[in-house]
């Protein structure tokens, strides 16, 4: 009874109920997980089929195996994660700031935004077809923008608090226009009419706010935000289409060597993120919106307000789609002054050139 006792108690240690070694190192980094999955005796997942029984009837005819299925589900989802954090680990705030402009149009050579897709590997660029159909079909893409952002607004791509990318869209031209309409009526109205379903305020005091709020929707979200951001956005759309068709001869002459792929691949890259950024630091483009934001509720006046908001602010539109990095912060808002005093300037030249054709002439009419 003892020899038995003993070679029962040999068999539990033996190599054939413990893990195999590919499965101890799928697990290594999930030791909750195989705890978990242990106590909760994962063997009942369906589809999981245990092998035959090791041991006779008696006591020990009671213990099951454990699937290894959750572990191995769990080091693909950790596998996952870890490409996600690799690809924005260490990331500079240019970096992140240019990975940001890129993902908003067509147009950059390794980003495949149909796919939601970020490629480091740039072999399919060694085929000249590969090339030239990627600028090509970036000028569509843009084209096609062009007419979203008349319409109801473009679709554009963003990074979010996990470094996912997601999809998000912008306003357009005639979708603000009827938004526009949409909250003048729920403000003349007080409430009483609310096509985007809101609650009914109640009281004097809460629809006079209610109205108010509405009125600063209309002016500031549907027809500056809303009507001119969305033209911002078509002249962008135009002007990168043609950046796109531009590449064209690049990738189809000096694009058939990897040094005249790589210098291209740069130029045009960087050259993209320019392009967003003067549209976005002009008057009523996405930065100069930022930069331009107050909060009369916070007390914080513009400029100031933009410089202490959080790289990640999910609660505004204005600052959903960005990673508002003190890099972003520093160049928009110096594009953005820039942008104020040219604006000024070249008002006060029309104003002052107007006044001096007139005064030109009253001169000939003496």
């Amino acid at each position: 009874m003892i020899m038995l006792g003993v070679e029962r108690a040999n068999s539990l240690d033996s190599p054939t109920s413990a893990p195999s070694e590919a499965t101890q190192k799928d697990a290594r980094n999930f030791e909750a997980i195989v705890e978990s999955a242990m106590m909760e005796g994962t063997n009942s997942l369906p589809g999981a089929s245990p092998p035959g029984n090791l041991f006779p009837a008696g006591p020990f005819s009671q213990i099951k195996p454990v699937s290894t299925a959750p572990l191995k589900h769990a080091a693909l989802a950790y596998s996952q994660q870890a490409d996600i954090k690799r690809e924005t680990k260490g990331m500079s705030d240019w970096e992140k700031y240019k990975e940001d402009q890129l993902l908003r149009n067509p147009g950059g050579k390794n980003y495949n935004l149909d796919e939601k897709k970020v490629s480091e590997d740039s072999s399919r660029q060694k085929s000249f077809l590969e090339r030239v159909g990627k600028d090509i079909s970036d000028v569509f893409g843009n084209v096609k923008n062009f007419f979203m952002n008349l319409f109801t607004g473009s679709k554009i791509l963003y990074r979010d608090q996990n470094n996912e990318i997601k999809e998000g869209t912008q306003k357009g031209l005639v979708g603000s226009v009827v938004d526009f309409f949409k909250d003048i009526g729920s403000a003349l109205s007080f409430g009483l009419w609310r096509p985007s379903g809101e609650k009914e305020p109640q009281g004097f005091g809460e629809r006079l706010a209610y109205s108010f709020s509405k009125l600063k929707d209309a002016i500031a979200m549907d027809i500056v935000g809303g009507v001119s951001g969305s033209i911002n956005h078509m002249g962008k759309n135009l002007v990168l289409a043609g950046w796109n068709l531009i590449e064209v001869l690049p990738d189809a002459t000096i694009g058939n060597f990897e040094a005249g792929r790589k210098l291209t691949t740069t130029i045009f890259d960087d050259g993209q993120v320019m392009i967003e950024y003067l549209t976005d630091v002009a008057p009523t483009g996405d930065a100069w919106l930022r930069v331009h934001a107050g909060s009369l509720k916070n007390m914080k006046l513009p400029l100031l307000y933009n410089i202490d908001m959080p790289e990640r602010n999910l609660d505004d539109v204005r600052w959903q789609y960005v990673r508002n990095t003190p890099f972003r912060k520093t160049i928009e808002t110096i594009g953005a002054l820039l942008a104020d005093a040219a604006s000024i300037g070249l008002l006060g030249q029309t104003v002052f050139s107007g006044k001096a054709d007139n005064r030109h002439q009253e001169m000939l009419l003496r």
